[in-house]
């Protein structure tokens, strides 16, 4: 009998009541420090670090949340507690937030050069992906191989030049991607382009797999082969009556014609993005972290402040 999630409609307004409880109570005790000690300290750097303070606390308590799933399950899907987005909920003079955003279910652009050398098959996928999103197929395989080119280190003098004046890191030998918004460094992938692609790719540390219960239907289209985009989202719309359960399960459900890859999927996710949001007095503070639970308890792959 397939899973489905039966108390989802009623449980919902339970569970982001406990969620904000949970993470008010947890951070309660961070502001118990005394951040006025000096007493040339400015309010403003008080509030400041006292709303950091608070983000980071979010962040703790976003992987404690994802340790508990990964001990109390092996499926991730959407209607699990940590995908419920926490609002801003006071906690003593402040205020902290948040959300965990699997990105598991996205096509990680450093597939592409795993090893350091092409991956046909992930090149194959990412073509599929760009022509599902309007790119004409003869543009899509000339895109995908300028990324591969990209991390390899065979870029143009051009891009090069053009890499110190930008905000965004050049992966330099070039090498992995650190961020997908990088590919606006790649030749051929306009501002437009970026911004189609952004909610289906990803840049993880490669080679990863990808969760099938929480890809969206443009993924699942491109990750597996002879599956129409329209189909995809079927298998997305029963996807949330009855998440799937296994890999055999996924196959079973695809439609006549349509053959899941033998490697590279799966129905569990490793990497997550948690977004931190504080105040505290003058202080707004948003912390993005990307955690890689790789094991029960998950570790910090990077992190930036805004």
């Amino acid at each position: 009998m397939r899973c489905a999630d039966t108390g989802s409609q009623h449980g919902a307004a339970v569970i982001l009541a406990l969620l904000s409880v949970a993470l008010a109570a947890g951070l309660t005790a961070a502001l118990l420090g005394d951040f006025g000690r000096s007493l040339d300290s400015v309010a403003g750097r008080q509030d400041q670090a006292q709303a950091r303070l608070l983000a980071r606390g979010a962040v703790d308590w976003a992987r404690n949340v994802l340790a508990d799933d990964f001990k109390r399950t092996n499926v991730d899907h959407a209607h699990e507690m940590w995908a419920v987005r926490v609002p801003p909920t006071p906690v003593g003079d402040g205020e902290v937030g948040g959300e965990i955003h699997d990105r598991s279910g996205l096509f990680n652009l450093n597939n592409l050069m795993p090893d350091g050398k092409a991956d046909p098959v992930a090149l194959a996928q990412f073509g599929r992906l760009l022509a599902t999103l309007g790119v004409a197929p003869a543009d899509a395989g000339r895109l995908a191989h300028a990324v591969v080119d990209w991390i390899g280190g065979s870029t143009t003098n051009e891009e090069k030049n053009g890499i110190a004046s930008s905000g965004l890191r050049a992966s330099g030998g070039n090498g992995s991607l650190l961020d997908a918004a990088e590919l606006r460094l790649v030749a051929g992938f306009d501002e437009a382009l970026v911004d189609r692609l952004t909610p289906f790719v990803t840049a993880l540390p490669a080679p990863t797999r990808i969760n099938v219960n929480t890809a969206p239907a443009e993924v699942l289209a491109a990750v597996v082969a002879d599956l129409e985009l329209n189909d995809a989202r079927i298998l997305v719309a029963e996807r949330e009556r009855a998440w799937f359960r296994d890999l055999a399960d996924f196959s079973a459900r695809l439609p006549a014609g349509a053959q899941a890859p033998g490697t590279g999927l799966d129905v569990r996710s490793r990497h997550f993005a948690v977004i931190g949001r504080s105040g505290f007095g003058s202080a707004v503070v948003r912390m993005e972290v990307l955690l890689d639970r790789r094991e029960t308890w998950p570790t910090i792959l990077w992190q930036r402040i805004l």
